[in-house]
Formats: structure tokens, sequence, C-alpha cells
């Protein structure tokens, strides 16, 4: 497990291939200034990056590349993605050059992305009741939980949930970086 954190690590900081996806959301930037941050998610921190993205002395946004596991310590794919935020440090959207996957890997669709989207705006409350993932879905059958059903992407609740630890830990480091 600590290789392959080690491994995505590397692959999340390099800063070459993200830049074409920076400019994506923010075409006018031409300098990126690094934060350290604390990882307390996953289990080998190696999300302890946040970076400032500007154009000259004007702060445009944020932004936080993510490599991670579900959390549920299965043969689930890691959750790569990288979250994007205003100047102000508010969730602007998500993108993932691998792409996000759901059960059985499939891919995650435009329908799913915006939705993801919307529920890490809305933050559910539903999440501030677990400790884990596993949580949310049935122990025998796996599927989700009624009560969590409207709170996650359909057949991806371990990933929208940690997406959304990840969303709520960086908007608090954001807001300590604007005082």
């Amino acid at each position: 497990m600590k290789i392959i954190m080690i491994i995505l690590f590397f692959l999340n900081h390099s800063h070459a291939s993200g830049k074409n996806l920076y400019k994506s959301v923010f075409p006018d930037f031409d300098r990126i200034e690094e934060v350290k941050v604390g990882d307390p998610i996953s289990d080998d921190p190696v999300n302890t990056v946040i970076l400032k993205v500007f154009k000259g002395q004007l702060l445009l946004g944020y932004v936080r590349k993510i490599s991670t596991t579900t959390g549920c310590n299965s043969a689930c794919l890691p959750v790569n993605y990288t979250s994007f935020y205003n100047s102000k440090g508010f969730f602007k959207k998500i993108l993932s050059e691998s792409g996000l996957t759901k059960l059985n890997h499939a891919m995650f669709t435009k329908a799913d992305y915006s939705n993801l989207e919307f529920l890490i705006v809305m933050a559910p409350k539903q999440f501030s009741r677990l400790t884990h993932p596993k949580e949310m879905t049935d122990a025998i059958t796996g599927a989700t939980k009624k009560e969590f059903k409207e709170a996650v992407v359909e057949g991806a609740a371990y990933s929208t949930y940690r997406i959304h630890l990840y969303n709520q830990h960086t908007l608090k480091e954001i807001a300590k970086l604007k005082k």
C-alpha cells in the first residue's frame, strides 16, 4: 500500500502534465505557488500541497491535486482528480485526467461529474455522521443505504464521500491561507 501511495504522490505532483489542465480553468495564469498543508485523510499522507494560481500578482484561485483511495481497502481503483477553487476560496470544479470510476470500474459520465460537483457544493449533512465509507453501504449486499442515495453519485458512494472529505479539508486550508 505504501509503495502505491508513493507512486501516486509522484504522479500527483508532476506539474508539467497538470499545467494544461490548470489552463483549462485558469487560462491566463502565469505563475504557481506551492503551499504545504496537512493530509489527515489518507493513511499515507501524500496530498500535502495546495497551489495558488496567479496572473502576475493577481491571485486567480487555488488548485489541489488529489491521489487517494476510496478508503474501502478493496479492489477499488485509485481516486485521482484535481479540484479548483476561485480566488475567494469557493469550489469551482473537478477535473480528472485519468477519469473517475464507479462500481465495476465504470467511468464517470458527464452527468456523474455534474452531480458530483453539485454534491460537493451542497456538502451533504449525512456525511458528518460517518467515520468510514462502509457505513454508507449494506454489509451483505453492498448497496448504498437509502439515507445516502441522494447524497452520492450512483455507483460511487465511497468515491463521493472521499472527495467530499478532501473538499472540506481544502476549504479549511484555503480559509487559513486567506487570513
